[in-house]
């Protein structure tokens, strides 16, 4: 048994809590692989070939409209997964996975995983238990984008960033295109947002990297 391999599924978020027997079923079906920056991972609507947990780097998680604009719908780093969905549906990749840093995944093939599952009850709770968290930023994206101004959106998108970040959570850093994506705006917006956010004194920018100076201020915006 990969010892490493079981310290790597450990650091996942579904894996934390799961019986060890059950994480060194996972060792067992796993496979390191890498991708370089731009790779592809997946492809929305292809028939799913496996779920993956990223070790190293970070991908985004996206939805391509027909004219070409992209929507980012999340963006994952270390100890988080993508495409499981699959797994319980049996239907195709709901959305394209593109590596944005280079990146190391544990490839965990659907067939094996559906096996596991039905063996270790334990494991399809854990996975539910992510789903309810991810159903809930899927209904708040769509409440930001059809409610709420950009300034609004952004500032919910950064306090959102900052309460993680203060719970413990990874939360991986974003270009200002990322933000935009994640919004459903245009990055020179974002790039404004931001520049007259920091005139106000609710954040400060320095070196890319945003603190929030008056959270209240911050909170009102987000909720006009």
């Amino acid at each position: 048994m990969n010892n490493e391999r079981i310290v790597q599924l450990r650091r996942l978020s579904f894996c934390r809590q799961l019986p060890d027997d059950v994480v060194r079923t996972l060792a067992l079906i796993s496979r390191l692989r890498s991708y370089p920056t731009g790779a592809l991972i997946v492809l929305a609507g292809e028939p799913p070939q496996a779920m993956y947990a990223i070790v190293a780097g970070r991908v985004k998680l996206t939805r391509i409209a027909p004219n070409g604009r992209e929507q980012i719908i999340n963006v994952m780093g270390p100890g988080q997964h993508f495409n499981a969905v699959p797994i319980f549906d049996e239907g195709p990749c709901p959305v394209n996975v593109e590596a944005i840093t280079d990146v190391e995944v544990l490839e965990l093939p659907i067939t094996a995983m559906r096996q596991v599952l039905a063996d270790h009850p334990a494991l399809a709770m854990a996975l539910l238990r992510e789903f309810a968290g991810r159903l809930r930023h899927m209904v708040n994206l769509i409440d930001n984008i059809a409610l709420h101004s950009v300034q609004g959106r952004l500032a919910q998108l950064l306090l959102s960033r900052a309460t993680a970040s203060e719970k413990g959570e990874l939360v991986a850093p974003l270009t200002q295109a990322e933000m935009a994506a994640m919004i459903g705006t245009v990055r020179e917006m974002v790039s404004r947002t931001l520049h007259q956010f920091e005139l106000q004194g609710y954040i400060r920018i320095e070196r890319g990297a945003i603190t929030i100076c008056n959270r209240t201020a911050l909170e009102s915006c987000a909720e006009a």
